[in-house]
């Protein structure tokens, strides 16, 4: 009887140390998620639509800017058709990554959370034969060069650490060249579509939202 209870206390023992408070923590650490490897080079058209969509999302300047050809140009007319809103490669550098002193933010820069979703609507060819320079240093002029033409539905939202921030609904057209240098897809257009709207005879869009052109400008204008 009294070994049971030496065994008995023994044992109560070994399980109360076993369950001591004090003892380190064997939980399984949390794991770690490993990080994203980096986008795939832009070999295809297709590819470089993937690129820009992990880009923008990911307010990745330096990606963005591997996707832009040194002869970037974005156009944006108002609803009279008229262009409004022209930035060379450069200034959409600086708006988008901010200025490359560091004295200006970029829309990037100002937002957490950057959701970007193109659908595309149309893919076409726009043929050197078809687009010779008209003047000397045409920047429309390609003779040489079939460019590649995504045309689409582009929808963002852009919101800061407050949740406070902007929606952009247009449709854009992103025209795209072979960099002969590196092998590698550029975008050398992006062009925009006026919102949809009546114009009063300014040229005045009658409404509240902001196109995407505007919205750079706004958040970080160009000097």
């Amino acid at each position: 009887m009294k070994l049971f209870t030496l065994l008995s206390f023994f044992g109560l023992f070994a399980l109360s140390a076993c369950s001591n408070p004090f003892a380190p923590d064997t939980q399984t650490p949390s794991v770690i998620e490993p990080p994203e490897p980096p986008a795939p080079p832009a070999t295809t058209p297709e590819q470089l639509m993937d690129n820009l969509d992990r880009a923008m999302s990911t307010r990745d300047k330096d990606l963005y800017e591997s996707l832009l050809d040194k002869d970037f140009l974005f156009t944006e007319p108002d609803c009279l058709g008229e262009i409004v809103y022209v930035n060379n490669l450069e200034e959409e550098l600086q708006m988008m990554g901010g200025s490359r002193d560091g004295s200006q933010l970029g829309v990037f820069e100002t937002f957490r959370d950057f959701d970007f979703d193109f659908e595309l609507t149309r893919r076409s060819q726009e043929l050197g034969s078809e687009h010779p320079e008209s003047f000397p240093g045409d920047p429309d002029g390609h003779p040489d060069e079939d460019w590649e033409v995504f045309y689409g539905r582009v929808q963002m939202l852009m919101l800061d650490e407050n949740g406070n921030g902007f929606r952009v609904d247009q449709f854009m057209t992103y025209k795209l060249r072979l960099d002969p240098e590196d092998g590698l897809w550029k975008i050398i257009r992006w062009e925009n579509d006026a919102l949809a709207g009546p114009c009063g005879g300014a040229g005045k869009r009658l409404t509240n939202s902001l196109s995407w052109a505007a919205l750079k400008q706004q958040v970080a204008p160009s000097e």
